[in-house]
This record gives structure tokens, C-alpha cells and sequence, in this order.
């Protein structure tokens, strides 16, 4: 799965026909998919905690690079991601 983390729902399904004669639903598929992404690179809220952290890494170990995130506060105690941006010191000399 990790060469194919792109691997569509459609392939998981083919697969498990053809290796385990077995009819796997999409939804089933579309599951499995996502519980291994998880086991690999954790849950979205987990990879979200980390944002921060790995951002200020990046700009401290790249001076001059810019950084930036956006995010929200909902339902008084829950942060929403918005999006992240950063660019490289050598990529804003270029222009």
C-alpha cells in the first residue's frame, strides 16, 4: 500500500478478487484503504497536532523561508485546519 497511496478502491476490489476470491463491497474497500493510510501516517486530527511544529522546523531550518496556516476556531474548544503555505528563501530570491 505504500507504493500505491494513490491506489484506487476500484484496484483494492480487483485485487481482492482475483488473490482471495473474495467480493469485497466499495464501501469495505474504501475502508480498509483508509485505516491502512492511517496506520502509516496517522489520523487527520493527529497529522493536524503535528502542522505547527513541522512548520516552524521548516523555517528554522530554512532562513528566510516564509510560513504561514490558517485555521479556525468552531464550537468554542474545536480547531478547524484551513490550509498552511510556505516558500522557501531561495524560491522568493528567485523572484
Amino acid at each position: 500500500m505504500k507504493r500505491g497511496l494513490s491506489t484506487n478502491v476500484v484496484i483494492i476490489q480487483d485485487t481482492m478478487k482475483r488473490d482471495y476470491e473474495h467480493k469485497a463491497s466499495h464501501w469495505k474497500a474504501w475502508t480498509a484503504k483508509h485505516k491502512i493510510l492511517e496506520r502509516l501516517f496517522d489520523t487527520y486530527e493527529k497529522s493536524f497536532q503535528k502542522l505547527p511544529r513541522m512548520l516552524l522546523v521548516i523555517k528554522d531550518s530554512n532562513p528566510g523561508t516564509i510560513v504561514t496556516w490558517d485555521q479556525k476556531m468552531v464550537d468554542g474548544n474545536k480547531t478547524i485546519f484551513g490550509r498552511a503555505f510556505w516558500a522557501f528563501s531561495a524560491s522568493n530570491d528567485g523572484f
